[in-house]
């Protein structure tokens, strides 16, 4: 009796203190509720939506649209296919942004209890996060395969087994032919990736990352989890299906191999199935084991392919050393397709839509131009590099884009060079007051550069005199390349001049047509500079010897000085 009521007194006690700690944890995340849609309404809903179904009053500006809370179709998560996002993926979302989308960090605006406070808010857009009875079931990173040389070439197999270039391209600019078809769960437009630019992966660019892009999917997006077509086979297996799938005729052995290939995997599918449904024996249970086993296999040596195709960190501005240096060559200058050209560094100028006047660009889709440059006594040449994932020729209606324009680049230099640093320049959007000298490519003629002059975005004229200006220029598996040519001095005051040691202000505008580019809606840069790298002075292998030999002359006559001083 005693130890009943000493038992009924413990949980009449416990009670006592755990109902104030349960009500204070309620109160807290009530709280947190409270404070975060304070945060959201200020911060969020202008993209979003008071309600959180991405239609706030900036969103019909944006690709990808901002996301739709109330579906609970999360892209960025480290979790499995169909489930929920952590609370840390939410969290570091908003703390990193969306990188090449209008989703900013917020980790300057927003201190970290504010961000998880948005956290807390944004989860009661959907029912789904209150009605989870469990955590949700994060990818496991368990036998990752380390980044190695061989690892990357099986997984650029693996990319082409999977189908990756289908979207992405053969060498992932996101240029594949299924490209300009692609949707997302709203039907808006959803362009896949360019795996050469991992500065703007979404939800980060390690290894890790990566795969869990992969085994996870993206949510709402056009890129699934991954389905592998040859599921089932270990890599050597689908290694050699794939030789024999591609190969014209087959001797009976092979066709007999083939055979066995492709019941295997056909076997392995109805075994998913079944797994998929909650049966299966344990034999089959083992054998979807190793399957799955082989899969993560395969998913990461394709995560160490595609970490292979981007630098480690976007290249520096073309500032400083940095800046681009045009290289002196005694011979003629070489054409666009010469190998000389890989000796030279690329000089990257950054791009960013052009928001300043109507019609504005608030989703550019090409971020950059590589440049390289060789010059002689007499001419100089540039080579411009640029990724654009679509070859636009025309004005035209596409039933997969819409209306397109032309693809197309100008290039913009001052009328007349700076004295110095100090001294003023154009305006950087297509001059003004001050004038500049413009050279305009388009993709419809390919190897024809035309000079402006511009005095303002909407106050360009062709020159009258056209000078003597050569191109070449080629469009291959998402990239472009423009050659141009042209002497470094001319007759027309209206041309710029160019000297060797003389830094040059330089500043570019591009055109995506499949993106809506034409007019002021484009891609631009600021101003930046390039110079003429001054040639090396034969002077410098005179001076050292002379010198050299006065040194020692001086040597040789002070130590004679010494010795008589000595001996007197």
């Amino acid at each position: 009796m005693r130890i009943r009521n000493f038992t009924l007194l413990l949980l009449i006690l416990g009670l006592f203190f755990i109902l104030p700690f349960v009500h204070a944890q309620g109160a807290t995340e009530a709280q947190n509720i409270a404070e975060g849609k304070k945060v959201y309404d200020n911060s969020c809903a202008h993209c979003h939506g008071i309600e959180g179904r991405g239609d706030g009053s900036a969103a019909e500006n944006l690709l990808p649209q901002p996301r739709d809370f109330t579906r609970g179709l999360y892209k960025i998560r480290s979790t499995e296919s169909g489930q929920l996002p952590t609370d840390q993926d939410l969290f570091d979302i908003i703390t990193e942004g969306m990188p090449g989308s209008s989703m900013p960090e917020w980790e300057t605006a927003l201190d970290a209890d504010e961000r998880w406070q948005v956290v807390a808010y944004i989860k009661t857009f959907y029912e789904g996060f209150k009605e989870s009875e469990t955590l949700p079931k994060e990818i496991s990173l368990k036998g990752k395969i380390p980044y190695s040389k061989e690892s990357i070439e099986i997984g650029k197999e693996l990319y082409t087994q999977f189908a990756c270039y289908e979207c992405h391209g053969d060498e992932g600019r996101g240029d594949g032919t299924s490209a300009p078809t692609l949707t997302d769960e709203w039907d808006y437009k959803s362009w896949p990736a360019n795996l050469h630019q991992n500065w703007n992966y979404r939800g980060g660019n390690d290894i890790d990352d990566i795969y869990k892009r992969f085994v996870g999917g993206i949510a709402g997006s056009a890129m699934p989890m991954f389905e592998d077509p040859a599921f089932g086979l270990s890599i050597e297996e689908a290694q050699r299906y794939t030789q024999l799938d591609n190969k014209g005729e087959m001797t009976d052995a092979e066709e007999e191999e083939y055979t066995q290939l492709e019941d295997k995997m056909a076997n392995a599918f109805d075994i998913l199935d079944l797994i998929n449904a909650g049966e299966g024996d344990e034999e089959q249970k083992k054998f979807y084991e190793e399957s799955m086993k082989t899969f993560y296999e395969k998913s990461w040596h394709l995560a160490n392919y595609v970490k292979s195709l981007s630098p480690e960190k976007r290249p520096e501005a073309a500032i400083g050393k940095n800046s681009l240096r045009s290289q002196y060559v005694e011979d003629e200058l070489p054409p666009m397709d010469d190998a000389v050209w890989d000796t030279l560094e690329e000089s990257y100028f950054p791009l960013v839509g052009q928001v300043i006047i109507e019609p504005r660009q608030f989703n550019p889709t090409i971020d950059s131009v590589s440049v390289k440059s060789f010059y002689n006594d007499t001419e100089v040449a540039f080579l411009f590099i640029w990724d654009d994932r679509t070859h636009n020729t025309a004005e035209e209606e596409n039933e997969d884009i819409g209306k397109t324009y032309e693809d197309a680049i100008a290039i913009q230099f001052p009328v007349k060079i700076p004295k110095g640093p100090t001294s003023p320049k154009p305006y950087f959007l297509w001059g003004g007051k001050l004038a500049v000298y413009l050279w305009q490519w388009q993709a419809s003629a390919p190897e024809k550069t035309t000079e402006l002059t511009a005095k303002g975005i909407n106050n360009a004229t062709e020159q009258e005199f056209q000078g003597d200006i050569e191109t070449e220029s080629a469009y291959s598996k998402g990239q472009y390349k423009l050659w141009v040519k042209r002497a470094l001095e001319t007759d027309d005051k209206k041309d710029l001049q160019l000297k060797p040691g003389v830094f040059v202000p330089i500043a570019f505008s591009l055109w995506d047509g499949a993106n809506g580019d034409v007019g002021t809606k484009r891609v631009i840069s600021s101003w930046y500079s390039f110079v003429l790298e001054p040639v090396p002075s034969v002077k410098r292998f005179i001076y050292p010897p002379i010198v050299a030999l006065l040194s020692l002359g001086l040597l040789i006559g002070l130590r004679g000085f010494m010795q008589r001083r000595n001996t007197e």
